[in-house]
C-alpha cells in the first residue's frame, strides 16, 4: 500500500476495529497539520525561512501555492503580484496599494523579481510573526533546500501539499492558460522525484481534471470555497473523484465528512487559527487542517507538547 500523505481509515477497517475493540472515535484521531504557506502567522509566507521553520517545528506537511513568471519560471507565491501589505521594491519603497497589480509576477522575469523584499514590511494580519528580508523562491529552490535541510539535520521528512493558482479570470493576464501552467508547475514537481509526498490542490476545476487526465499517479485536493452548492454538486463537477476534500472550514459539518469518508475521500479543511474551531474539526473527524499557526494547532491538537 502506498504511503499517504493524510491518515484515513477505510471504513471496512474501522468496522474490524469496533469489533475487536481497538476503534478510535473521530475525537480521539489527532488531524495531521499542514503549514499553511508555511506558517504565515511565524514567518514571512511562502518563503524558505518559512519553510524551515516549519519543519523544525515538527509540521508534517507545507503547504504553499505557485505562479508562473514572464520567463516561465515557477515561483513560490499566494499572490499574482508583489501586494503593497507584503512588499517592498528593490529601493526599499513602498508599492501604492492602487499600483499592485502593475508588478504581477507574470509580466516580470524572475531575476527582476527576486530583487523585492517580502519579509521585512510587518503584516498586520500577523502582528507576532518574525519579519526577515526573504525574496519569492523558485518552487525547485524552496522544494531542494527543505529537503537538504532535512538530509543534514537529521529531522523527519516532510510532505508537501501544493497549489497551482489557476483561475479562468487570470488566463493570458495573471498566468498563462491553465494547461500551460499545469504543465510549467508539474515538470518542476515531478523532477523531485517526491513520490506520495506530494499532492496538487486547486479550486479551478479545469486544473484538477486536466492533472487528472494527463498526471494520473499525482494525488489530488480539490479546494472549495462555494456555501451554496452542496458536497454533492461540488464533487460533480470534476471527472474523478479527489483523493482529498478541501474546503473553506465553515463549511463542514458532519455530514458532509461523512459522506466524504465513505467515498473514500479525506478531509482537509483551510485555514484555521482557531482553537475552539480546530477542536470542533478535530471532533468531527478530519483528516488534516490547514493553519497559520502549526506550532499552537499541534499543542492544541496533542500532536506536539508545549516547550
Amino acid at each position: 500500500m502506498k504511503k499517504q500523505v493524510f491518515v484515513s481509515i477505510p471504513l471496512l477497517a474501522m468496522c474490524v476495529a469496533a469489533l475487536m475493540g481497538g476503534c478510535k472515535s473521530a475525537e480521539e484521531k489527532i488531524p495531521v497539520v499542514h503549514a499553511h504557506r508555511g506558517g504565515a502567522a511565524l514567518y514571512p509566507e511562502n518563503t524558505i525561512p518559512a519553510m524551515i521553520h516549519a519543519v523544525d517545528l515538527g509540521v508534517p506537511v507545507l503547504e504553499l501555492d505557485l505562479h508562473v513568471t514572464l520567463d516561465s519560471q515557477v515561483v513560490v507565491s499566494h499572490d499574482a503580484f508583489f501586494n503593497s501589505i507584503k512588499a517592498l521594491t528593490p529601493q526599499g519603497d513602498t508599492i501604492p496599494k492602487d499600483q499592485m497589480k502593475n508588478y504581477k509576477l507574470y509580466s516580470m522575469t524572475y531575476d527582476s523579481i527576486c530583487k523585492y523584499d517580502v519579509g521585512t514590511r510587518m503584516n498586520p494580519s500577523f502582528p507576532l510573526r518574525k519579519n526577515m528580508k526573504c525574496v519569492i523562491p523558485l518552487v525547485s529552490t524552496l522544494i531542494d533546500s527543505v529537503e537538504t535541510h532535512v538530509k543534514h539535520n537529521g529531522v523527519k521528512q516532510v510532505s508537501y501539499n501544493i497549489e497551482i493558482k489557476s483561475d479562468p479570470a487570470k488566463d493570458g493576464i495573471f498566468s498563462p492558460d491553465y494547461r500551460t501552467f499545469t504543465d510549467l508547475c508539474m515538470k518542476v514537481l515531478l523532477s523531485k522525484d517526491l513520490g506520495d509526498r506530494l499532492l496538487v490542490q486547486c479550486f479551478d476545476v479545469r486544473t484538477l481534471n486536466y492533472l487528472h487526465q494527463k498526471y494520473p499517479s499525482v494525488r489530488l485536493s480539490y479546494l472549495v470555497e462555494d456555501h451554496v452548492a452542496s458536497f454533492d454538486e461540488q464533487l460533480a463537477r470534476l471527472n474523478f473523484t479527489p483523493q482529498v476534500y478541501s474546503p473553506e472550514h465553515d463549511i463542514l459539518t458532519e455530514e458532509v465528512v461523512r459522506k466524504a469518508h465513505a467515498k473514500g475521500i479525506e478531509v482537509a479543511p483551510w485555514t484555521v487559527d482557531d482553537q475552539k474551531e480546530i477542536l470542533r474539526l478535530k471532533k468531527l473527524g478530519v483528516d488534516a487542517i490547514i493553519t497559520n499557526q502549526p506550532d499552537s494547532v499541534m499543542m492544541w491538537l496533542g500532536s506536539k507538547k508545549a516547550n
